[in-house]
């Protein structure tokens, strides 16, 4: 009886604390004068509230008897809620929950639509809010003029050494530029994984971004950037995007200056969303454990020595592969420096051909957080192809992946 009783008390306490720590207030979102006195319609544009909803009430602020017929919820996402069923609000009245769910969501508008009763009316729009919730902010719109950053070294790989990667970057994605206008898709896909902003970095020539969009698994979209510049060898300010969901594709529409190069070079990279790359993030659940830590460009004369940083993680990593994307390259050297402990390098001197990954490559040492990744390399060349394959073919991008 005892036991039943503890276990009891046990699952209210940790229904009080799911209570909790779900709370939701009714937060004042908007107010708008209605002509009740014949039949009608209005729209509140309710874009400019703070923060995200899970759900609406409707209440009477008026005198009068206010009929409605439909209440409908348009979120920013572009999905609709349409509550059809008649709410009759006396004075000083409200209506229970409508559209009430789980998810914080973000509202534009809400459409009313009454019958007539008499007079005029005053309708409040209460919006059903959590903490976390609150706090949220709405994406903002397409970047537009001019969006570079950051200088760059105009460089497609590091010196010697490498400088660090500021804000923890992942590249993912390139795109040579040509003359005139250009259209280009980069697959992404579910096996590289989910991000909470992008940047694109442009090196060679300036280009002129006529349209940037994101298109997620889910087939929604997000514009990132219409009718903007990038400055040549800079990055973009960050371009917000929704971690909640896997990038199916970036679409881009651009032009390069024309000079006497005529080329420019994207890099599109990103920050993955938190808890992607933990050790029960949700990255382990795809390719096979597997999970993208850094990328660059390798340089073609000499050995590049660049620094990788790695994003946000608790450590856990066990093994490093190594994977090159368009030409092969000579791997020398792969250091992993640690947070705590110490260093673990691998020597090597082998060729890596694209879709060839090298490794695993097997931590001897503890399972602290990496904080970044040194490695040493360079492109590969045809020697059939003369010296011009040399300096003017594509070059290789080196892949580091991880694995808990």
């Amino acid at each position: 009886m005892f036991r039943r009783l503890f276990l009891a008390g046990l699952a209210l306490v940790a229904a009080g604390v799911f209570s909790i720590a779900q709370a939701q207030d009714l937060v004042g979102v908007a107010i708008e004068n209605l002509d009740t006195s014949k039949d009608g319609s209005a729209t509140i544009d309710v874009s400019k509230a703070p923060g995200a909803f899970r759900g609406i009430r409707v209440k009477n602020r008026g005198n009068t008897l206010i009929d409605l017929k439909r209440v409908q919820i348009v979120y920013s996402d572009g999905s609709v809620h349409n509550e059809d069923r008649q709410i009759d609000l006396k004075k000083g009245e409200r209506s229970r929950e409508i559209a009430a769910g789980t998810a914080d969501k973000f509202i534009d508008k809400v459409n009313l639509t009454w019958k007539a009763s008499s007079g005029s009316g005053t309708l409040q729009v209460l919006g059903l809010q959590t903490r976390e919730g609150g706090k949220l902010e709405r994406p903002k719109g397409p970047a537009t003029g001019d969006i570079s950053a950051k200088p760059d070294d105009g460089k497609p790989s590091s010196g010697k050494p490498g400088p660090v990667a500021d804000g923890n970057d992942v590249m993912f994605g390139y795109q040579n530029v040509g003359f005139g206008i250009d259209r280009d898709v980069i697959k992404v896909g579910g096996e590289i994984g989910k991000f909470d902003r992008l940047r694109l970095r442009v090196l060679g020539n300036d280009v002129h971004i006529n349209t940037l969009k994101v298109v997620y698994m889910d087939g929604t979209e997000t514009d990132l950037a219409v009718d903007a510049d990038v400055r040549a060898n800079s990055r973009t300010n960050w371009l917000e995007v929704d971690g909640n969901k896997f990038i199916r594709e970036i679409q881009m529409s651009y032009r390069s200056k024309p000079n006497f190069k005529g080329q420019a070079r994207i890099e599109v990279t990103g920050q993955y969303a938190d808890g992607w790359l933990g050790p029960t993030g949700e990255g382990k659940k795809y390719n096979a454990g597997w999970v993208l830590l850094g990328a660059q460009t390798a340089g073609f004369t000499g050995f590049d020595k660049d620094t990788i940083t790695v994003g946000k993680n608790e450590g856990g990593f066990t093994k490093l592969r190594v994977v090159a994307k368009d030409r092969a390259i000579t791997l020398r050297e792969v250091r992993v420096v640690f947070f705590n402990g110490p260093d673990e390098v691998f020597t090597m001197r082998e060729r890596i051909d694209p879709g060839n990954p090298y490794g695993p490559l097997e931590f001897k040492g503890g399972r602290s957080a990496i904080k970044e990744i040194q490695a040493k390399y360079r492109s590969r060349f045809d020697l059939a192809k003369g010296l011009k394959n040399l300096f003017e073919g594509t070059p290789a991008v080196v892949e580091i992946w991880g694995q808990h």
